[in-house]
């Protein structure tokens, strides 16, 4: 601060105020030291970024620094334009690299990262493809050890796929469906939830009539994800998130959801409709979730 105080003095005094007139022998004005500017204003995002990154990719940093750094890095890219200047730095390879980092949790901020800086915001979902950042992230959701960081992955794929017809067509070609399915066949509660939701999502885009058909889902994906045996396996989960009990209810509340959408479509409704397995197990579900509302999902069924 006294470094401050001196560089106003000198450079913002004038001929009327106190200060004293400067001589020719005087030394002329110094610029204020990046530092003290730092300190002020703090650093240009860019900056800190890179900073970030630095810290969380080398393994000989202390793990809890990583995670703060990662975490960090997550806040910052919250903003768009930061997001978008994830390419010019040269981040996106650096990010997609420690999806394999031996640390879970490192694994896991660099999924996060990833799906929030993607989230809405083409720029940056055209970066990630650019790098194979969906074919990564799926890698991850498929053959991870660890469900959270599996969960994580998931959370990356959704938000690079729902409301990106490019994103989602990458995701379809990439076998990205059967990826999910597994993620509801063997996956926590918290990976289911997130499973439904992201079809339960998709289905609604492709339905949403007030969107122009170029730029939503077409009707071939809901005919696939019937075709595919969704219902079965969201039968069998639906059986075992009855069995754990605590912790179930959101998932089953997004299967509901999702199984009511894929019920208006033509083949979600056949698909529904042929599996004997699933009003007994709504019946007790309902009872074990009275408070989850399946309204319109038992209308549906035939």
């Amino acid at each position: 601060m006294e470094a401050l105080l001196q560089w106003a003095i000198l450079n913002g005094a004038t001929a009327s105020e106190d200060a004293p007139a400067r001589s020719s022998s005087d030394p002329a004005p110094q610029p204020l030291d990046p530092a003290v500017i730092d300190a002020i204003l703090g650093k240009p995002a860019s900056v800190q970024m890179t900073e970030c990154m630095d810290a969380a990719e080398h393994a000989d940093t202390p793990l809890d620094a990583r995670e703060i750094a990662l975490d960090d890095l997550e806040m910052l890219v919250e903003n768009i334009d930061n997001a978008c200047n994830l390419q010019p730095l040269g981040l996106w390879p650096r990010i997609l690299a420690l999806f394999a980092d031996s640390e879970p949790s490192v694994r896991t901020g660099a999924l996060w990262i990833s799906g929030t800086a993607v989230q809405h915001n083409p720029k940056a979902q055209a970066a990630f493809a650019s790098h194979g950042g969906l074919q990564r992230a799926l890698d991850v959701l498929r053959a991870d050890a660890d469900m959270g960081v599996r969960t994580k992955a998931l959370y990356c794929v959704s938000t690079f796929v729902r409301a990106n017809v490019q994103g989602l067509t990458e995701f379809v070609a990439s076998d990205g469906l059967p990826a999910v399915m597994l993620a509801i066949e063997a996956g926590s509660s918290a990976l289911r939830l997130k499973a439904f939701f992201l079809l339960r999502s998709l289905i609604d885009e492709a339905l949403d009539s007030e969107t122009p058909e170029d730029l939503r889902p077409g009707m071939y994906l809901p005919a696939a994800i019937a075709e595919l045996g969704f219902v079965d396996a969201t039968v069998n989960a639906l059986t075992e998130l009855l069995e754990a009990g605590a912790g179930a209810e959101p998932a089953y509340e997004q299967a509901a959801g999702f199984l009511a959408v894929l019920a208006a479509t033509d083949s979600g409704k056949r698909a529904v409709c042929e599996c004997a397995a699933l009003r007994g197990v709504l019946d007790k579900a309902r009872a074990r979730f009275p408070e989850v509302d399946t309204a319109e999902l038992a209308a549906k069924l035939c």
